[in-house]
């Protein structure tokens, strides 16, 4: 199930000029400085996770963003996950430079730290991996172009694609397990889709890719973005080896003055 937080993250995470008009003059496309997303994960109709992302400003143009994962409810008694991704790197607009991205993962009693650090002057990055009771391994994977990045920045990165009209289709490369694979994004037209947090103008981006240790799949990850310039994924939905899972989005902050929270059952 954490699989398709590399999509929203990825998961999110899992976001066209000719598609929008804004009255700003200083706005820029994809995710505002502060920006924090939470979703709630639906598995085979069952809420069984809960998400949250958040991309914080540095020194000049630096980034970081960190994203948590964990299941809950009777999701959690079937498999304890305790999640966390931190990247940093470079951002200019829509273009995002990974430094060093890290994955710490628990599963139940188990404990992994995959850290990723893109060397772009050896156009390689170092994966270290390490278990608390195990030595540390090291992996060197090859880049074959200086734009590849990892999975979470690239959740972000898109979402700032000027190129992101109906009908396109584009093809990126990332970074993911020991190895850089290319994934392909179809987008769709606008549409209006009813949520948690209300309704919002949206179109779909579906994305395929093949081989990948996260984001295993057995049909296109749709993400479904606000058709604005923020471009905020509302709903992400993917068919992977566990089943049919669903993220939606229950709370955001957009960084630009709005924020939204799902109110609660009384």
């Amino acid at each position: 199930m954490n699989r398709i937080l590399l999509a929203v993250p990825l998961v999110g995470s899992f976001l066209v000029a000719s598609l929008v008009g804004a009255a700003e003059s200083d706005w820029v496309w994809g995710a505002g400085t502060g920006e924090r997303l939470q979703y709630r994960l639906d598995w085979m109709g069952v809420p069984s996770g809960r998400a949250t992302t958040q991309m914080k400003s540095g020194p000049g143009h630096d980034y970081t963003v960190e994203t948590t994962f964990s299941t809950l409810g009777a999701a959690r008694l079937f498999r304890v996950i305790d999640d966390r991704i931190t990247v940093e790197g470079h951002r200019q607009e829509s273009n995002f430079t990974t430094h060093r991205y890290v994955k710490d993962q628990h599963r139940g009693d188990q404990k992994w730290q995959f850290s990723y650090q893109f060397d772009r002057e050896m156009r390689q990055v170092l994966r270290l991996y390490q278990h608390p009771e195990e030595p540390q391994g090291k992996t060197a994977i090859p880049l074959g172009t200086d734009d590849v990045i990892d999975p979470l920045s690239l959740f972000y990165a898109v979402r700032g694609w000027p190129e992101l009209l109906p009908n396109h289709t584009l093809e990126r490369q990332v970074v993911d397990g020991e190895k850089v694979f290319c994934l392909t994004f179809a987008i769709g037209g606008s549409r209006l889709l009813h949520t948690a947090l209300g309704n919002f103008q949206v179109f779909p981006l579906r994305m395929t890719v093949e081989n990948s240790e996260s984001l295993r799949q057995r049909g296109p990850i749709v993400l479904w973005l606000t058709d604005d310039h923020r471009r905020i994924p509302v709903q992400v939905e993917a068919q992977i080896a566990i089943g049919s899972v669903v993220a939606e989005l229950v709370a955001f902050d957009d960084g630009r003055g709005e924020s939204r929270q799902e109110k609660e059952n009384p």
